[in-house]
């Protein structure tokens, strides 16, 4: 049963009806019986599309608050039911190309996914859980009130002891808070492409070829491929993206025609200094807590979204939404494994850093090795090799830190 409140008061506000927002409300919803409200500025949950689509599949297995999928053991093959699913592709294998210096390869399961009906099968699930999502609801303030928070959007005023920020990239709500949103945006833009043009996730590190482009990718979909590149703000994006696409057509794939434009802002500076304040948590997106080396951040969302439903649940419970209380949630986030400092610091490298020469070498190195699982004496290889080229021996220290991140951040999408 409902505690008695007004219509426009609720326990818990969630400002964002994405991934993030989403898995926030179902976490609350379902392990308690706390009234929830996301505001969805959007009119439809799930739209617009801003992602490559790609989450691997042990995270989509594992993680509580994905949404529920049927599947079957045949042998030792992992085979998704796809009738109906969100689930488009699946992929078991990575191809890294850096400019024309090699391509190395990767063993990790992932599945290409329809992103608006993922959405909206999370929002099913929070709803059948009795939370109340209410789209074209833009959050235009925040004020505090009689040890609550007041939520204005253009229609009404909501209000509660706790609100929880997963409104993506803009951090409008993080701002409003008066807390310092991230600072450093990346651009993502992308062609669906008619056609299925690779049967691996490629990615593309060509810094000679396109100097301020951090990388291209190519993802398969059911009838599709999603072709995309993550540039600099400050550069010309889609003119990028057009060269991009020639490249591809004078080398592996074939021409075809372009069936849609998408396009969004990332953040990439690492997870703000603090994710909290009295009365309010941010998550997701929102909290710079995205992938910073492969700029995924389904995975993280709906983790981020768990973690800060669970710890709204205990504030409720004992009654405390002051800083000192939510400080336990940034304290569970800095433990997480897409928290470790070593992503940032190998993002700093790779692509501000290192030189278009630096990868090419690296790449001439990694050529038709599968970088799964390096062994200790592909290890020595490499040092063999570093020796031959003391310039790249002198950065030893700085490609272990990139592969270190690398092997932290991978299991965290795309």
């Amino acid at each position: 049963m409902w505690r008695k409140q007004s219509m426009n008061s609720f326990d818990v506000i969630i400002i964002g009806g994405g991934p993030t927002g989403l898995s926030t409300a179902i976490t609350i919803a379902k392990k308690s019986d706390l009234k929830v409200l996301v505001l969805e500025e959007h009119s439809e949950i799930g739209n617009p599309l801003a992602c490559g689509e790609g989450i691997s599949t042990k995270k989509l297995l594992t993680l509580e608050n994905m949404p529920r999928v049927s599947q079957e053991i045949d042998g030792s093959i992992l085979k998704f039911q796809k009738e109906g699913s969100f689930i488009e592709r699946e992929i078991i294998s990575q191809r890294f190309f850096f400019d024309t210096a090699g391509v190395a390869t990767s063993n990790l399961n992932t599945v290409t996914i329809n992103r608006p009906l993922f959405d909206k099968l999370l929002a099913k699930e929070a709803e059948e859980h009795a939370a109340t999502i209410q789209l074209k609801s833009q959050v235009l303030g925040i004020t505090k009130k009689d040890q609550k928070l007041e939520v204005k959007t253009q229609e009404k005023t909501f209000s509660a002891p706790l609100v929880i920020g997963c409104d993506g990239p803009s951090a409008h709500s993080v701002q409003m808070m008066n807390l310092s949103p991230p600072t450093e945006y990346v651009q993502g833009i992308e062609y669906k492409i008619e056609g299925v043009h690779t049967d691996a996730l490629d990615f593309y590190f060509n810094f000679r070829e396109f100097p301020k482009m951090h990388y291209g990718w190519v993802f398969p979909k059911k009838s599709h491929t999603n072709v995309g590149i993550v540039t600099d703000t400050a550069s010309k994006p889609k003119k990028m993206l057009v060269k991009f696409v020639d490249y591809l057509n004078n080398s592996n794939m074939k021409k075809s025609e372009i069936l849609k434009e998408i396009a969004g802002i990332i953040p990439a500076s690492g997870p703000i200094p603090k994710k909290y304040c009295d009365n309010y948590m941010v998550a997701g997106d929102a909290a710079g807590m995205t992938n910073s080396i492969f700029y995924g951040g389904i995975a993280i969302g709906i983790h981020t979204g768990m973690l800060a439903g669970e710890t709204a649940i205990k504030a409720h419970e004992s009654q405390r939404f002051d800083d000192e209380f939510l400080s336990k949630y940034q304290i569970r986030l800095d433990s997480c494994p897409y928290s470790d400092p070593v992503i940032q610091k190998a993002h700093e490298l790779l692509y501000n850093k290192f030189s278009p020469e630096d990868i090419e070498t690296f790449g001439s190195f990694l050529d038709g090795w599968d970088i799964t699982m390096i062994s200790k004496f592909q290890k020595i290889i490499l040092l063999l090799k570093a020796l031959k080229k003391p310039s790249t021996l002198r950065r030893i220290n700085e490609i272990r830190t990139v592969a270190h991140g690398f092997s932290k951040s991978r299991d965290w999408g795309f």
